[in-house]
């Protein structure tokens, strides 16, 4: 609405009154009425119209038009950058997705090993790692970010962080990069999420309480965290996406749990019961999917190797069927040593490597996980060459990807003879 406007609606108000004050009333009245000898009082009404024109504020017309203008414009501005914004997000993802994508038709799949984020300044653990990665077709590496200690690996910037003292630089952007330009590499940093002794002790009301003791829980030295903890939640997806701006292609979050105990003095914010464990679980890993997924960086989870077969959550809140939804991958560690006798018929699950890994990735496919989103991480540790064979066999039989871990970034290049390129 403008001046011409507003001047226009003035001009019909002023017809309007003159119109009606400017009647006939005498030739309005019927001829057979008696009309009593009245004295009408006419108007100036001119004079009447002058001064209604003259009372018109018309700075203060021009200035509430200009506040709602501003108002209108301000508004369109803002939503047109958050659509911006949003559209943005999605471009960066897309960019990614059709990088990985690239990446693995030219590989032929992701083949990662497990690099303890600790021996990122250990000459001779990386002098192993760069012999498996010069030759052979092992192609990613999954680095610590956030360690089982509590520890941070690079040089953040997050206050809690700062505040804790928690953070032991291992390595920084240029580092990442020089790996990914020299090997090809895909990144992926390790994230523990609620297991934290850092944390729980620093934030002792952020922590799982234990009742009888009254001290915060321990289980043979682990510590953990609330999952229902927005304050911890927080931190952890802050400090996954600094992460993924160093230079990391995916977030990988272990510890993505419950205590692993039916210790029933646990205290925990909500009630330890299988929706809500389902429902802290699930929605932590979506708030940080879809912020990590804006930055360019996919998010995968580590989970027991039982949730594959266990329909239920096994009292930790991983559920194959709802964590999936809110993950780009799932790496279940189907280490055979893990399993009890008797599991799928063997007596020694250690022994059977192939057996026990396709029994277990045959459960997860019949539940109608896609093929791309499982990559399950295998055992390097307690096996021989021939038997990490097997559990990579396992995998690629299943034609998926897959992860070999290994704490202490020891792996012999027998183990991956057979991809000798």
């Amino acid at each position: 609405m403008n001046r011409v406007t507003n001047f226009f609606l003035v001009f019909v108000l002023v017809f309007a009154i003159t119109n009606f004050y400017s009647r006939d009333i005498n030739s309005e009245i019927s001829n057979n009425q008696t009309v009593t000898n009245t004295t009408i009082y006419k108007r100036d009404v001119a004079v009447e119209i002058s001064k209604t024109i003259k009372s018109i504020d018309t700075n203060k017309i021009d200035a509430d038009i200009a506040s709602k203008e501003q108002k209108f414009s301000s508004k369109l501005i803002s939503d047109l950058n958050e659509e911006l914004i949003v559209l943005n997000q999605e471009i960066t993802f897309l960019i990614q997705q059709q990088k990985f994508s690239q990446f693995r038709e030219k590989h032929g799949g992701v083949r990662g090993i497990y690099l303890n984020g600790y021996h990122m300044t250990n000459s001779s653990k990386l002098e192993i790692i760069n012999n498996i990665l010069d030759n052979t077709n092992v192609n990613s590496l999954v680095i610590d970010v956030k360690t089982d200690n509590g520890h941070i690996l690079f040089d953040s910037v997050n206050e809690l962080a700062v505040e804790m003292s928690s953070v032991r630089s291992k390595y920084n952007s240029e580092t990442l990069n020089t790996l990914k330009d020299k090997n090809d590499l895909y990144l992926i940093g390790r994230v523990v999420v609620f297991q934290d002794p850092l944390f729980a002790k620093n934030y002792p009301n952020e922590a799982v309480f234990d009742s009888y003791k009254n001290k915060i829980y321990s289980q043979d030295g682990q510590y953990f965290i609330d999952p229902g903890s927005e304050k911890a939640r927080n931190y952890v997806i802050n400090i996954a996406k600094e992460a993924c701006e160093l230079g990391f292609d995916e977030i990988q979050f272990d510890y993505i749990r419950y205590p692993d105990s039916n210790y029933k003095y646990m205290v925990f914010k909500d009630e330890n019961t299988y929706e809500n464990r389902i429902k802290n679980i699930n929605s932590f890993l979506m708030i940080a999917k879809k912020e990590i997924n804006s930055l360019g960086c996919f998010v995968s989870a580590d989970v027991f190797g039982f949730i594959l077969t266990n329909k239920l959550d096994g009292g930790i809140g991983q559920n194959l069927e709802t964590i999936i939804e809110n993950v780009d991958f799932l790496s279940p560690m189907v280490y055979p040593s893990h399993y009890s006798k008797g599991s799928f018929g063997y007596q020694n699950p250690n022994r059977n490597p192939y057996g026990v890994i396709t029994s277990a990735l045959d459960d997860a496919l019949q539940r109608g996980v896609e093929n791309i989103k499982l990559r399950p991480f295998l055992q390097g540790f307690w096996h021989t060459d021939a038997e990490v064979q097997e559990n990579i066999r396992a995998a690629e039989d299943k034609n998926l990807d897959w992860i070999i871990w290994n704490v202490s970034s020891s792996y012999n290049l027998g183990y991956f003879s057979k991809l000798d390129s």
